[in-house]
């Protein structure tokens, strides 16, 4: 009897710390969560400095959440800061582009023109078109679009738009679109494709902005 106790008791105690770690790893990010929702800085930064959060976490997720937050708040300073401070002291993490996709996407979306291209350039010259496909094509189709308004990138968006998958994927490209449209001074055709994607059930959110759009 003795000699399956031992191993019982091991495999008991795997499960439970397994078990403990899911459970601290939700509660925390349903803090996190809830402390950005209430705009309550202070307390995100420093919940995501605590211990328990770096024994669960790994050095990536936390910078990945810390940018999330100042990028989903519009703190450009801050944005800024952080990610010019990651890229000097890391430029070997290969966790980088998890940490400097957003800070692109923000830079484009809002316009920083010199600092998107500034992480397109430091990301190009750190990842493999063929092992990283995928974050290769997002990386060029945001720089076609938003940086250098290529209006040859149209029908590419288009052919695009003709296989996608799912109704998500289809908001994406189709917003995509609209803003190159946009860019190029064809108004009318943004609005077209506009008016099409509050057809597709996107969020509320998305509906306020393309509405936005619709006044210009």
């Amino acid at each position: 009897m003795n000699k399956y106790w031992m191993p019982t008791l091991f495999l008991i105690s795997i499960i439970a710390s397994f078990l403990y770690k899911k459970y601290i790893t939700k509660r925390y990010l349903f803090l996190l969560m809830k402390h950005k929702k209430n705009q309550e800085e202070k307390e995100y930064m420093d919940l995501l400095d605590s211990l328990p959060m770096k024994l669960y976490f790994s050095s990536i997720t936390l910078m990945v959440l810390k940018i999330k937050y100042y990028v989903d708040t519009n703190e450009f300073r801050h944005v800024k800061e952080i990610s010019e401070q990651w890229m000097a002291s890391n430029e070997k993490n290969k966790g980088l582009t998890q940490v400097l996709l957003p800070v692109y996407a923000y830079y484009v979306n809002y316009g920083y023109k010199n600092d998107a291209i500034n992480v397109y350039n430091f990301l190009m010259n750190r990842i493999d078109e063929e092992e990283d496909g995928k974050l290769y094509a997002e990386l060029n189709d945001l720089k076609a679009i938003y940086i250098d308004h290529d209006k040859k990138y149209i029908s590419i968006l288009e052919e695009k738009i003709k296989k996608a998958r799912s109704t998500s994927e289809m908001a994406v490209l189709n917003f995509r679109l609209a803003k190159l449209y946009e860019f190029i001074g064809e108004i009318g055709e943004a609005r077209k494709l506009i008016r099409r994607l509050k057809d597709l059930g996107i969020s509320e959110e998305e509906t306020k902005v393309l509405d936005s759009l619709l006044q210009k």
